[in-house]
C-alpha cells in the first residue's frame, strides 16, 4: 500500500518493535498526513499509539499529549523540508557541475578542431599559396570530424597541386 494509505499507517504503528520505536513512527505518520483535513485521523493515530504504548510499557506514563506532538511535528516538518532542500540543492549543483564539464569538453574539442583547421590552412598556404589556402579554409570550416582533418593533413603532403588537394577534399 502507498505511504499515504491510512490502513498502512496503523499497520506501521502496530509493527513498532519497542515502545521507543513507537513515537518516531507516530511522528512519521503525522508527517504523512499534514493539514487540517487530516487532524481527526492524526488524533485517532495518537489514541492508537497511546494504547500501544501502554501495552508495550505495562501502563507506564510518559506518552506525550497530542498537542505536544503536533508542535513537534511542525519542527520535524521544517527539518525534513530543509533536508529535502539541501538534497535538491546538492542535486542541482551536481547537475550544473556535470553540465559545466560537458560544455567545457565541447568547447575544448571545438577549440582543438579550430587550431587544427588553422594549422592545415597554414600548411596549404605554404605548400600551394594563399588562393588555395582561402578555398581550403572555407571547406575546412564545415568539417567537425578530427579524423577527417587528419586525413586532409596527409593529403596536403601527398597531393602534387592545390587543385588536386581541393578536389580530394571535396566540395
Amino acid at each position: 500500500w502507498p505511504l499515504g494509505n491510512r490502513v498502512s499507517a496503523t499497520v506501521r504503528l502496530q509493527a513498532a518493535a519497542t515502545s521507543q520505536d513507537l513515537l518516531p513512527r507516530l511522528l512519521q505518520e503525522f508527517a504523512r498526513f499534514p493539514g487540517l483535513g487530516s487532524e481527526a485521523f492524526r488524533r485517532a493515530l495518537h489514541a492508537w499509539a497511546r494504547a500501544l504504548w501502554e501495552h508495550k510499557t505495562g501502563g507506564a506514563a510518559g506518552f506525550p499529549a497530542f498537542e505536544a506532538l503536533e508542535r513537534t511535528k511542525g519542527a520535524i516538518m521544517t527539518t525534513v523540508a530543509e533536508a529535502a532542500w539541501d538534497r535538491w540543492d546538492a542535486k542541482v549543483r551536481a547537475e550544473a557541475f556535470e553540465q559545466g564539464v560537458e560544455r567545457g569538453v565541447e568547447q575544448g574539442v571545438e577549440q582543438g578542431l579550430q587550431r587544427e583547421r588553422a594549422l592545415l590552412c597554414r600548411q596549404v598556404r605554404l605548400r600551394f599559396g594563399a588562393g588555395f589556402a582561402e578555398q581550403a579554409a572555407q571547406r575546412l570550416e564545415r568539417i567537425a570530424d578530427a579524423n577527417r582533418l587528419e586525413e586532409i593533413g596527409e593529403l596536403i603532403l601527398r597531393c602534387g597541386t592545390g587543385d588536386e588537394l581541393l578536389s580530394r577534399m571535396g566540395a
